[in-house]
């Protein structure tokens, strides 16, 4: 199993160095529910929520009363961000810091990928742990599904009743079903051992897959890390929805359609059920990235240098881009891994 340390180790090495290649990381947070209709002319307005700084933070998800959930994989917390009435932020711990029971004194390892369903309940993704958390806040209560079958699991997301799971280190997708009970059954669902293959799921290929979005229909996304691409896994097929794949122009930041478009360790990815579009946190080339149902890929914010500057478009910057995740509004948000900030796109039609 590869070790937070090593798994992170490679992320930043590719991020700050340029290292090309496979390599560990990932994104976290809710998927959504993918829509039907086409995008319209908007601004994208990236600003910086006013709180200090958290310890790498990777996965966000958000309640439909705009509560954004965050896994803080460095402080092994998952923490709670509200707006408060003056317009400050206020930050809660919700999971972690402890060692004994109950949500406020458990004891997490590294956890990456959080995720809420329609009655509040949490589940949470661990890197180092290598488990599925089930979090009941409301009752104090919180525990595994026992999956030790895992390795250094990210990217989760829920749909129908069901968890799906970005089995990182596997190079796998898997499937958590009666979720919400405290005993879900995991089971295969895509992928075979690190490569790039198209095709049925059972010989089909992944390199460090990491983020991960269900649709409505079931259709399920995944930014596939190591390939520098985004793939798609519908009816049991597995393609390729965006990016070209491994090989040596493979990974880069191009604007186009389907492969004609490059991604760079592209990590989290979120849906937006309004327009249908998927938001992509791709990570080494410090962009936000929207891709249409049609496969159109577009960057909407970040200039592809360093840094976390506030802007429109791409007159902003990013550092790491890592988890991302949409409001009711359709607002994006966005976890920075190495400046510990979040940043939000006001979307304007």
């Amino acid at each position: 199993m590869k070790t937070i340390k090593t798994f992170f180790a490679i992320l930043l090495a590719v991020a700050l160095y340029g290292c090309g290649g496979g390599g560990g990381g990932g994104g976290g947070g809710g998927g959504g529910e993918i829509g039907s209709g086409s995008p319209t002319a908007v601004t994208y307005a990236v600003s910086t929520l006013s709180l200090n700084p958290l310890t790498h933070p990777t996965g966000i998800t958000i309640d439909a009363n705009g509560g954004v959930y965050v896994a803080e994989t460095g402080n092994n917390l998952i923490q709670k961000v509200q707006n408060s009435v003056n317009g400050s932020y206020s930050v809660n711990k919700i999971l972690g810091g402890g060692f004994g029971g109950g949500c406020l004194n458990s004891n997490l390892l590294s956890p990456y990928g959080v995720v809420l369903d329609s009655s509040g309940i949490l589940y949470i993704s661990e890197l180092n742990g290598g488990d599925v958390l089930y979090a009941n806040c409301g009752l104090g209560s919180y525990f595994t599904y026992g999956n030790s079958s895992l390795s250094s699991p990210s990217g989760i997301a829920f749909h129908n009743d069901n968890l799906y799971v970005a089995d990182t280190g596997n190079h796998q997708i898997q499937l958590i079903t009666r979720v919400g009970l405290g005993n879900g059954s995991t089971s295969w669902f895509a992928g075979t051992t690190s490569n790039y293959v198209n095709g049925p799921s059972a010989s089909a290929a992944f390199s460090y897959p990491t983020g991960i979005a269900v649709s409505s229909s079931g259709d399920v996304f995944v930014t596939d890390y190591g390939n520098c691409a985004v793939r798609k896994i519908s009816g049991g097929i597995v393609s390729t929805l965006a990016g070209a794949g491994p090989g040596a122009l493979s990974c880069g930041s191009s604007d186009g359609t389907g492969t004609a478009a490059r991604f760079d360790h592209p990590s989290g990815i979120a849906l937006d059920p309004t327009s249908g579009n998927l938001y992509v946190a791709d990570t080494v080339s410090n962009k936000i990235r929207r891709i249409t149902p049609q496969g159109v890929v577009t960057t909407i914010a970040g200039s592809g240098a360093s840094g976390s500057v506030d802007g429109t478009g791409t007159s902003a910057t990013f550092n790491t881009p890592t988890g991302i995740a949409i409001d009711s509004n359709g607002n994006v948000f966005v976890t920075e891994y190495a400046s510990g900030k979040i940043r939000k796109i006001t979307v304007t039609p």
